[in-house]
């Protein structure tokens, strides 16, 4: 998952994180470090190649690293740009300044960032582009009718198309499309009414959203795809105000993947391969006062703590992990130290061999028995 509007909460989870998981006698992924302080990583594509966002003296970049090279991503002309995901032949999507005060989605291939433009507004952001180069994200149309709220786009072929919204909506965001172009996300639904407006995770078809059936409140919307049409995301089953708890949308049925924490109510899944694996961020308790983010994998046997997969002598805390390919790379952040340490992203990698599906099932077992980390979200925070 891939959204922008969720830096802030992954900044906040990297600055509370403490370290503190049972760590296996054998850790499972090394950590390899590709951004500086700040950075946090959003994407990865099939080659291990990962995008994200570094923040520094209050400015924030995008970058990718692509084997071993960082290259800052730079603006379409402002102070600002962010870096969402990557496709399998290096097409980052994200958002950026224009230098003439507004922000626009962006696509950047060949070494060279190009404006794709909004659907009549001011404002406009990409966060997912497949392996045929089809673009989604959001955009203002500058319609009065839409009282300011973005609409769900499609890119391709040159044009930016809008995808529609549920019944009496005034906007929707498309947040993940797969290789097939189904295409996931959320979208409001009926009259604006305050302080709750029904917002729904959903399918986007036909010029018009589909909902998966999750409820409407807190944090429901799609941000992962893979190619067998599987979704994950975070519906608001916690007990938690704007809380929410990973799903897996398996073609009609919700599967809900649970915490980390008993105590700390909330999850959200960023991102799903193709081998139905999970990843995303949970909360965990740092002190009576205090709670914090760690990320977590799932294989089908609830939620394991990412920091009980990695060496515990290493150092680092992590914090979120925000995307997983085939070869079961994960783009994350960590914090080394874990208290308001040097947060960066960071790529995941396999120790040895992949282990067969059971004993994935038999680890994540395990590792619940001993007891893994959790984590939640900030609360009064809205999936829009």
């Amino acid at each position: 998952m891939r959204a922008s509007s969720h830096i802030s909460r992954l900044i906040l989870s990297a600055a509370l994180a403490l370290p503190g998981a049972a760590a296996v006698a054998d850790p499972l992924y090394t950590v390899t470090l590709l951004g500086g302080t700040g950075s946090s990583a959003s994407d990865i594509n099939r080659w291990g190649d990962v995008v994200g966002n570094v923040t520094s003296a209050g400015v924030t970049h995008g970058f990718v690293n692509a084997g071993g090279t960082y290259t800052d991503l730079g603006t379409l002309g402002g102070a600002n740009s962010n870096a969402n995901a990557i496709n399998d032949y290096g097409q980052i999507v994200g958002g950026a300044d224009n230098g003439a005060g507004q922000f626009h989605a962006f696509s950047y291939a060949g070494g060279k960032m190009s404006d794709l433009g909004t659907l009549g507004g001011d404002r406009s952001q990409a966060f997912d582009v497949n392996n045929h180069g089809v673009i989604v994200g959001d955009a203002l149309n500058g319609g009065p009718a839409t009282m300011g709220f973005a609409q769900a786009f499609s890119y391709a072929g040159g044009t930016m198309t809008g995808l529609g919204t549920l019944p009496g909506g005034l906007g929707s965001t498309a947040y993940a499309v797969n290789d097939k172009g189904m295409t996931g996300g959320a979208s409001f639904e009926g009259p604006f009414t305050v302080p709750e407006y029904p917002f729904h995770a959903v399918t986007f078809s036909g010029g018009t959203a589909h909902p998966i059936g999750a409820s409407d409140l807190g944090d429901s919307a799609i941000y992962g795809l893979n190619d067998d049409g599987l979704a994950v995301g975070g519906i608001p089953m916690s007990t938690m105000i704007h809380a929410s708890h990973a799903f897996l949308y398996d073609h009609g049925t919700i599967t809900d993947l649970g915490i980390l924490e008993p105590t700390q109510d909330d999850s959200i899944a960023w991102d799903i391969n193709n081998l139905k694996q999970v990843v995303g961020t949970a909360a965990v308790t740092i002190d009576p006062d205090h709670y914090g983010y760690h990320g977590f994998l799932w294989t089908g046997a609830g939620l394991v703590d990412l920091n009980t997969l990695i060496d515990p002598a290493s150092g680092w805390v992590v914090t979120s992990a925000n995307g997983i390919n085939d070869a079961q790379q994960i783009a994350a952040t960590a914090c080394y130290g874990g208290v308001f340490g040097d947060c960066r992203a960071v790529r995941l990698d396999l120790v040895a061999a992949v282990p067969e599906p059971g004993r994935w099932a038999m680890l994540a077992l395990g590792l619940g028995l001993v007891g893994v980390l959790k984590r939640t979200r900030p609360a009064g925070r809205m999936a829009a």
